[in-house]
C-alpha cells in the first residue's frame, strides 16, 4: 500500500473538489471520450481548488492473445493501423487527454487491465504513463491501493485540517447494486481512520451510508463522519449499431457513466458527496 501526502493552503471560505477518475478503458468505441474530455475541462477550470485521483483501468489494453475478451471490431477509430501496438497507442491517447490536469493529480492507482498487460505482455503501462505525467509535474504511483492524506493549512493561521482518503481499484464481479454497495461498505470498514473511501472496478456509483466513527483521542471520545463510494466508469455497453463489448456479452449491468466528486470545506469540517447522473443515448 502506498501513502501520499498533499499539503493544501486554504482561505476561510474555500471549497475543494476531489474527483476519483478510473475505469476509463480508452481504446474501444464504447469509451465515452467526449464526456471524459468535458470532465477534464471542468477539473482544469477549477484550478487549485480541484484534485483528482486515478483509480486504474485508464486504457482497455486488451490484446489478441486474451481469447476471453479480445474483439478487434470494437477498437476505437484512432486505433486503426495500430492493432499491433495496442499498449503504446492507448498510452499516448491517455496522456493526450489527461495531460491538461496532470498538475492536479494526487496519484495513479494501478488497475487490473494495466496489471494484465504488464504481466502477460511485458508492457509496463504504469511505468510509462508516470514517466509522461512527471515530465512537468509530480504525479505519485499509488499502487493497487493507497492512503492519501490531504493536509489543509489555513493561510496566516496555525489551523490545520486533515482528510484521509483510502482508495483501491477494486476486484470482483458484483452485478447488483446491493452487492456493489456491500463491496465498498466492507472496504470502508477495514481502514477505520479514513474519512473518504473510493473503490472502482465495478463501474457503479453506489455509496452506502456509513455510521459515524467513534474514537478515543487525548482522553476524549470523538466522532467523525465518513463517505464511501464506488467511482463510476466511462465505458458504455449495450450500444446500438456497434459490436458488443465483453461485459455486455457476459450479461453485466451497464456502467454508471462519469464519476462522483467529494466537496471538502475545511473550515466547516464538512464533506459532501455529489454523484454524476445524466440521461444518455445508447
Amino acid at each position: 500500500m502506498e501513502v501520499i501526502e498533499k499539503i493544501i493552503p486554504y482561505k476561510y471560505a474555500d471549497k475543494f473538489y476531489i474527483y476519483p477518475i478510473g475505469c476509463i478503458h480508452l481504446g474501444v468505441v464504447h469509451c465515452d471520450e467526449e464526456r471524459l474530455v468535458e470532465k477534464v475541462a471542468e477539473i482544469k477550470s477549477l484550478g487549485k481548488k480541484a484534485y483528482w485521483l486515478g483509480m486504474g483501468d485508464y486504457a482497455d489494453l486488451i490484446v489478441p492473445k486474451d481469447f476471453k475478451r479480445w474483439e478487434g471490431k470494437i477498437l476505437a477509430p484512432w486505433m486503426k493501423g495500430h492493432e499491433d501496438n495496442i499498449g503504446n497507442t492507448q498510452l499516448r491517447k491517455v496522456n493526450e487527454i489527461l495531460s491538461p490536469i496532470w498538475g492536479q493529480c494526487l496519484g495513479l492507482i494501478e488497475g487490473n487491465h494495466e496489471d494484465g498487460i504488464r504481466r502477460f505482455n511485458n508492457c509496463n503501462f504504469m511505468e510509462e504513463i508516470l514517466l509522461l505525467a512527471n515530465k512537468k509535474h509530480h504525479v505519485p504511483y499509488a499502487g493497487v491501493s493507497c492512503f492519501v492524506r490531504l493536509n489543509f493549512k489555513r493561510e496566516n493561521s496555525n489551523e490545520v485540517h486533515d482528510y484521509i482518503i483510502h482508495a483501491r481499484h477494486g476486484e470482483g464481479a458484483a452485478r447488483t447494486s446491493g452487492a456493489r454497495a456491500l463491496a465498498v461498505l466492507r472496504l470502508s470498514q477495514s481502514m477505520v481512520n479514513a474519512h473518504i473511501t473510493f473503490s472502482g472496478h465495478l463501474h457503479g456509483q453506489e455509496s452506502p451510508d456509513i455510521p459515524e466513527r467513534i474514537i478515543l483521542r487525548n482522553g476524549k471520545i470523538k466522532s467523525f463522519e465518513t463517505i464511501a463510494t464506488m467511482t463510476g466508469a466511462w465505458l458504455k455497453g449495450y450500444m446500438q449499431g456497434v459490436p458488443p463489448i465483453y461485459f455486455e456479452r457476459w450479461g453485466a449491468p451497464p456502467s454508471t457513466l462519469g464519476c462522483p466528486r467529494v466537496v471538502i470545506e475545511p473550515q466547516r469540517n464538512r464533506m459532501t458527496l455529489e454523484k454524476s447522473r445524466r440521461v444518455r443515448s445508447l
